[in-house]
């Protein structure tokens, strides 16, 4: 059960990350690098505390959320080719 929770949030989290990355790199192309620093610095912590967090309850819910972060990535993915 936790297990299952942990790719659900994963996914959420995975989701969030890469969208954010999309944006990061968007405002670095529009010359805004003090918040395109700020959205990696904010990603990758929030990524990082949320994968440190998932560790403490074992190996299989770091794997699940590992995965869910990915499943996130495929989202993202699947929506900025439909866009394009």
């Amino acid at each position: 059960m936790l297990a299952l929770v942990a790719f659900v949030t994963g996914c959420v989290m995975g989701f969030i990350h890469f969208r954010t990355l999309g944006r990061a790199a968007d405002a670095f192309v529009q010359g805004r690098a003090a918040r395109a620093l700020l959205l990696q610095f904010a990603r990758l912590a929030l990524t990082g505390g949320f994968l440190f967090a998932v560790a403490q309850a074992g190996a299989l819910p770091l794997l699940a959320a590992a995965a869910g972060i990915l499943a996130g990535r495929g989202l993202v993915m699947a929506r900025h080719r439909r866009a394009e």
